[in-house]
């Protein structure tokens, strides 16, 4: 961003707002002045023309929301962000409706403030630039599911098999699944398919695809999925560049709801470009010492590259209950990260894989399917009541959006 984004503070606390400007001015904002609410507000936002409004909004609600309402209606232009110390879902949703721009929990981070106020600046310019005609028209994109693990051997290809199958079959998504397992490649063996072209193909000739011939690169699955495999010769894999992976990931999300991604238990370019485009990215790990202690440090790289961000990295716990002699409360402890889900150890899985056939479709009420089957409902944003209530997996997905920010 060019220029300091100038801000204004709309808050009758003086003391909270004084705070709130120091922690602005250390993270390299300009703050313009502070007001209370009402008609001090709205002239002082009109005179001074800032880049962005944060607005502190408590109960009884009247007052800030007035406020908002009028400099939504009077500047619709200038992005508002809301701050409280309340979390609850009727004050978030008025503040959305009166049209905050995003809504953050007290008490504020320097990182969490700053990460919401460039998100909401650059797609302001965004929105400003396309409306000058400067950018091209949006393309559908779906949703990049990137299952990843800093070890191999912990269940990735079984669990990324399963999501897709289980998001095509139960969730009713379009789905791809690309082996990008550039040791192994195991992807066609689970799913029991024949690989007559690859990726690497496919990254090849890229510039002559289109929708309907991106169709013969695909494997389609009895489940609908759609399997991009990994080459039968892990020399192909010399040709394939991360602007490659970049490109057939993002054809493929032009395409289908959901792209999700096999990656291998190992750390190199093509893995570093499939976390990089992931939507989400699903960590897998399980009780055994050595994936634990590989996990932390894949955690830390990832925290390193796109902060403690919750939503995006999701820890799964695979082979769940399986008798290492650690527990699942010592692996949240020692990741010093909440566990998103966990998949049971069930033996059935194996017998499944052996199979050639997903167990999600062989023993679709297994333990382990039952919950890569909520895993898939869960990331296609269907609610399953049962669980919910008993406060299981897809509580687990939504209570991290109202822990900071929303």
């Amino acid at each position: 961003m060019a220029k300091v984004p100038r801000v204004i503070i709309i808050d009758p606390d003086r003391e909270s707002a004084v705070e709130l400007q120091k922690m602005l001015q250390l993270i390299g904002f300009e703050v313009l002045a502070s007001a209370g609410y009402g008609v001090e507000a709205f002239t002082l936002a009109l005179q001074l023309r800032p880049d962005l409004v944060l607005l502190r909004v408590e109960e009884p609600l009247v007052r800030p929301i007035q406020t908002l309402v009028k400099l939504n209606d009077g500047m619709p232009d200038l992005p508002i962000i809301v701050y409280s110390t309340e979390a609850n879902i009727r004050l978030m949703r008025q503040s959305m409706v009166g049209g905050a721009s995003d809504y953050l929990q007290e008490p504020l981070t320097e990182e969490e403030l700053e990460a919401s106020i460039l998100r909401v600046l650059e797609r302001k310019e965004r929105e400003m630039a396309r409306r000058r005609g400067e950018l091209e028209d949006p393309v559908p994109q779906g949703t990049i599911v990137t299952v990843f693990g800093a070890k191999g051997g912990i269940g990735k290809t079984t669990i990324a098999s399963n999501l897709a199958v289980a998001l095509a079959m139960d969730a009713h998504q379009t789905v791809a699944l690309v082996d990008m397992d550039t040791r192994f490649g195991d992807v066609a063996i689970t799913m029991d398919i024949p690989v007559e072209r690859s990726i690497a193909d496919l990254a090849r000739n890229l510039h002559n695809i289109d929708r309907v011939t991106l169709r013969d690169y695909l494997v389609e699955h009895e489940s609908g999925v759609r399997i991009l495999p990994a080459p039968t010769r892990p020399s192909d894999w010399r040709n394939l560049t991360a602007a490659h992976i970049r490109d057939v990931v993002d054809v493929l999300a032009q395409t289908h709801d959901f792209v999700v991604l096999d990656t291998p238990g190992t750390f190199n370019e093509i893995v570093a470009a499939a976390i990089e485009v992931g939507t989400i990215i699903l960590l897998i790990t399980t009780l055994d010492m050595a994936s634990i202690k590989d996990t932390v440090l894949a955690l830390e790289m990832l925290h390193e590259r796109f902060g403690n961000d919750e939503e995006r990295i999701k820890v799964i716990l695979n082979r769940a209950g399986m008798d290492t002699g650690v527990k699942e409360k010592d692996v949240e402890r020692t990741l010093d990260s909440p566990l998103w889900w966990k998949i049971p150890q069930d033996i059935d899985v194996m017998k499944a894989g052996q199979l050639g056939r997903p167990i999600v479709m062989s023993r679709p009420n297994s333990k382990a399917a039952v919950e890569m089957r909520e895993i898939a409902r869960a990331l296609a944003g269907i609610r399953n009541r049962n669980r919910a209530a008993k406060g299981g997996g897809l509580g687990r997905l939504i209570r991290p959006l109202f822990k900071r920010s929303a």
